[in-house]
């Protein structure tokens, strides 16, 4: 197959000329990738490696850290999503890891990034101080002439740029380390290994953004015979590190697939198992529901005991895994063979397992729990009145039993996974090449059909017909912009009114009542006198005696003002985030679109040729995209336990805590309001690029076409002649697969 993926690749290679450049790309990399795979694949005595992927911020270093290290934090957690490194956990006698650091090559496109982010957020300040001072001045705009608009940044533009400033601050000297490996050796334990390697992958780690990958190997029996890689995230923002990630996943034997249970196996989801998975050879998948704690604090309201709401909840958790596999399933998109696999895979790892790494702490440390995990515990108990989490209830919960048991299973079948690897890697390679054929196909197969028409005179017009159409008709594809534009706009809305109703609750300190025992004491004149003394007689002495009573009094708790605090900025964050992830549907967003451009044209039309339109209209709509939005507040909280050393105030104390409480939820929803706002500007100028860029890339792919005409016309017989023998290439290598 490898022999068949050089030869295929080299034989389309020469007809470069009109043959798409990122087929030619995909063709590349599948040989590559193949190879390295197949090269794994063929080891003997190697390793069964498993790797635990999903989007970022799912939880997947908790899952490990429960699932390897008995809850324990081994694995450190990077500074934020865009620092995550991908990391390779195996089994030794000795502990060690080696970390690997970007090439000069990667970490220059960082720069690159970083560098456009500085330069175009130095213009929009130059501008903008422009016109605020033109404005301080009272000098009259021209009508119409509005203030300049904050630069919309991609994803990785952004996360590039955040790698860039902490390098800045660390002040670090990056060229001596790049196109480096760094070895850690350490004859401790494998705790002193990983106090060791947080400075190359902790949160406020030195070297931490320029790591790409890291490989550990502890002292851990649980690692004997497997090779576990924790990935940073199949939506790894920098492009480097996303390859890195489907290097090693097309190597993986199996796969933990971690899903959030709140929003299980979403579109985003789909979207990147579609990506990064389905041509791999992967039969091996164990969907795993993550923070499942998180999905029964967000549900437990809807119920009226815990024994209703854990069986109701893991209920509905599975019939939504099933819905949206079957959604999947049934969308035409994915009847290619390669994602028709992956869904039937997914369908063969139903039902998912639903976790809970943060019960598998809680239960396993006892009372020594972190501040946070204490804060969790305390919501927990206070769901149902009467009912209070013990360890044993805990671990059920955190239903880590049953990902033992899968875990033990597939090492029992490691001989059978491992040995089924090799044909698993044939198909999958096989898959994916006969999908690139058949793009190959469709592509020449519309250029041939262009060309032997023959009227090059005819076709710019019909060309020049439709870009004028588009221009026409870009009302239609306006409003459809603008009705997304205001349902962002009243989501978000929606959401800050939300949060500034719940701030109201988080203002309020309940004062309460106790009671406690106080001493006083008592005076009373007795008798001083002796009977043997006739001088002292009549005289008196005071005396004192100390009594007890029981005296009510009123009283307010810091805890628990520090705990709503703590609440709101948990709750608040998971709100934003994932409504900004939800603020509008990505796909039926680029479905409208395509039925705004479609509905311009009459398809009915004999003389009307569809794939003029339809495949452009594909590349642009593809590229559209919305960003997201995450929300870090835990900084103010502590402003409240420095201004009280006593955690139970009374009298003038409780209103200076009223007052201080009051003060830290006006400076959580002035930043909670400031990133709303940050977050709506972010997706409507993203929503505005789009809108800008969308029709003239459109318009620029069809002229692009005509473009190829032209020079095919040229040399027609030649042309002609070329695009039928690529045909009979395609028909012939795709007839090969199949045997």
């Amino acid at each position: 197959m490898k022999d068949k993926i050089n030869q295929i690749y080299s034989k389309y290679l020469s007809h470069a000329r009109v043959i798409n450049e990122k087929t030619l790309d995909d063709i590349n990399q599948l040989r590559s990738t193949f190879e390295a795979d197949i090269d794994n694949a063929k080891q003997e005595n190697r390793l069964l490696r498993i790797g635990i992927v999903g989007q970022i911020k799912r939880g997947k270093s908790s899952f490990l850290n429960s699932l390897l290290f008995d809850g324990k934090s081994v694995l450190p957690k990077a500074a934020t999503p865009m620092t995550a490194a991908l990391t390779k956990i195996s089994y030794s006698e000795e502990p060690s890891a080696t970390v690997e650091f970007y090439s000069k090559n990667e970490w220059n496109k960082v720069l690159e990034q970083a560098y456009k982010i500085e330069q175009e957020e130095k213009r929009y300040q130059e501008s903008l101080h422009e016109f605020q001072a033109l404005k301080a001045l009272g000098e009259r705009r021209q009508r119409g002439v509005r203030p300049p608009q904050k630069p919309y940044h991609p994803e990785e533009s952004k996360a590039c740029f955040e790698l860039y400033q902490m390098v800045k601050r660390s002040g670090l000297n990056v060229d001596d380390y790049l196109d480096q490996e760094h070895v850690i050796q350490t004859s401790g334990s494998n705790e002193m290994l990983i106090s060791d390697l947080t400075p190359f992958v902790g949160a406020e780690g030195k070297f931490t953004p320029i790591v790409k990958s890291s490989t550990l190997a502890l002292n851990l029996s649980g690692l004997k015979g497997i090779e576990v890689v924790d990935t940073p995230g199949m939506n790894d923002p920098i492009i480097s590190r996303g390859r890195r990630t489907q290097e090693f996943l097309g190597q993986c034997d199996v796969i933990f697939l971690l899903s959030y249970c709140g929003q299980f196996l979403d579109s985003q989801d789909m979207a990147l198992l579609a990506q990064n998975i389905p041509n791999k050879g992967i039969e091996e998948i164990i969907l795993i529901g993550s923070l499942f704690d998180s999905a029964l604090l967000d549900e437990y309201s809807n119920y009226d005991s815990i024994q209703q709401a854990l069986p109701a909840l893991t209920r509905n958790l599975n019939d939504q895994a099933q819905s949206e596999v079957t959604a999947v399933c049934r969308q035409d998109e994915l009847n290619s063979d390669g994602q028709s696999h992956l869904m039937q895979t997914l369908q063969n790892a139903l039902p998912p397992i639903f976790v809970s790494s943060r019960c598998y702490d809680l239960a396993k440390k006892g009372n020594d729990l972190s501040e946070e995990e204490q804060h969790t515990l305390s919501r927990l108990n206070q769901m149902f009145e009467g009912f209070t989490f013990t360890p044993d209830i805990l671990v059920a919960m955190a239903n880590f039993t049953k990902v033992h048991s899968k875990l033990a299973l597939v090492r029992e079948n490691k001989d059978a996974i491992m040995a089924d690897r090799f044909d698993n890697l044939l198909k999958g390679a096989e898959r994916d090449l006969k999908k690139i054929l058949g793009n190959i196909s469709d592509d020449i197969t519309h250029k041939l059909n262009y060309l032997q028409q023959g009227d090059l005179v005819a076709i710019e017009q019909k060309q020049k017909e439709l870009a004028e159409r588009i221009n026409a008709g870009k009302a239609k594809v306006t409003m459809v912009f603008d009705k997304y534009r205001i349902q962002i706009e009243k989501s978000l809305n929606n959401v800050n009114q939300t949060i500034k109703q719940d701030s109201l609750s988080v203002k309020r300190i309940n004062s309460q009542t106790g009671s406690r025992e106080e001493s006083y004491t008592t005076y009373s004149e007795v008798s001083d006198s002796d009977w043997y003394n006739p001088f002292s007689w009549g005289s008196t002495k005071t005396v004192s005696s100390t009594r007890y009573r029981t005296v009510n009094y009123t009283y307010a708790n810091v805890q628990d003002a520090v705990q709503k605090l703590e609440d709101f900025v948990l709750e608040t964050s998971d709100r934003l985030y994932q409504s900004s992830s939800q603020v509008i549907n990505i796909n039926q967003f680029r479905e409208d679109i395509k039925q705004a451009v479609k509905g311009l044209f009459d398809f009915s039309d004999p003389d009307f040729d569809p794939e003029m339109i339809l495949l452009p209209l594909s590349n642009s709509v593809d590229r559209l995209t919305i960003p997201t939005v995450n929300l870090d507040l835990e900084h103010h909280i502590n402003s409240i336990r420095q201004q009280f050393s006593v955690n139970e105030l009374e009298g003038d104390e409780i209103q200076k805590l009223r007052e201080e409480q009051a003060r830290v939820v006006g400076l959580l929803l002035t930043e909670i309001t400031k990133e709303v706002e940050k977050c709506g500007l972010d997706i409507l100028g993203k929503i505005s690029k789009e809108e800008q860029e969308f029709l003239p890339t459109l318009i620029s792919d069809l002229e692009a076409s005509v473009e190829q005409l032209r020079a095919d016309l040229e040399n027609k017989e030649q042309a002609l002649t070329e695009y039928r023998k690529i045909l009979d290439m395609t028909a012939e290598d795709k007839l090969q697969l199949q045997d």
